[in-house]
């Protein structure tokens, strides 16, 4: 089973996903998933902060899986080891935690996930690089064309995309104002990717984190895609899981 939710933000919300709260955990295995869209911050400190978590999260019984949001040490998470997995690219940060690359697309259970990780701090003025904030939250050109070029290699076709920012057309996009000279030129404003990569790719649903809510949005296409905060939801029956969320 593979079970989907936004941020967890190491100890602040990673209650959500606790066994005594996440009750159905305690009767998943080793061949089970959940998937984190972004600000999974267990990696954050490099030291015991994180082991304490990292540890933990290991001893579950299901495999955790995430993808980069903003609220990440990037120089810490670059730090482990990549590896070949379900077929993308991973950080293997523990037996069965794994840091699910942007621009990859991965296999599991039989569905394809493509994955794009990052997004924008709208806090970035309260923060200082390389201590609480990094410019590597959103995707560098040579990123942005990879994960063009993965499409490509799949004729732009995947079950689910994941990301943790959402694409420029998405109404949350505009929450928030954005200064790409900030970041310089050598950075691939993440909105614009990521509206590339909704217009050209054939997908059934949309995951996404970051604006810690559980809401649904239909692109242009009339395509779902699922921002969540709160809410774990099983991939298997999110037809019927998503009406429980707030159409925007």
């Amino acid at each position: 089973m593979i079970y989907i939710t936004g941020d967890i933000h190491r100890e602040q919300d990673i209650h959500k996903i606790n066994p005594r709260e996440f009750t159905v955990g305690d009767t998943l295995t080793e061949n089970d998933y959940v998937i984190i869209c972004g600000d999974f911050g267990c990696v954050w400190d490099g030291s015991t902060g994180d082991n304490f978590w990292l540890k933990w999260l290991d001893s579950l019984p299901w495999n955790t899986l995430f993808i980069d949001g903003n609220h990440e040490n990037f120089d810490v998470l670059n730090t482990y080891p990549i590896e070949e997995y379900k077929g993308g690219k991973v950080h293997r940060i523990r037996s069965k935690v794994f840091h699910l690359m942007r621009g990859e697309v991965f296999d599991i259970d039989g569905y394809k996930f493509f994955t794009m990780g990052g997004g924008f701090s709208h806090d970035v003025c309260y923060r200082t690089e390389h201590k609480n904030w990094w410019k590597d939250e959103i995707c560098t050109i040579e990123e942005a064309k990879h994960a063009f070029e993965t499409l490509e290699k799949n004729e732009w076709k995947v079950d689910y995309i994941l990301s943790h920012d959402i694409y420029s057309s998405h109404p949350l996009a505009h929450k928030y104002e954005i200064d790409m000279s900030l970041y310089g030129d050598n950075y691939y404003d993440l909105h614009d990717c990521l509206e590339t990569i909704e217009k050209k790719t054939e997908y059934k649903m949309w995951f996404s984190g970051h604006y810690h809510d559980d809401l649904i949005h239909y692109s242009d296409s009339q395509k779902p895609c699922l921002t969540l905060f709160d809410k774990v939801m099983l991939l298997e029956t999110i037809n019927e899981e998503m009406k429980s969320l707030t159409k925007i």
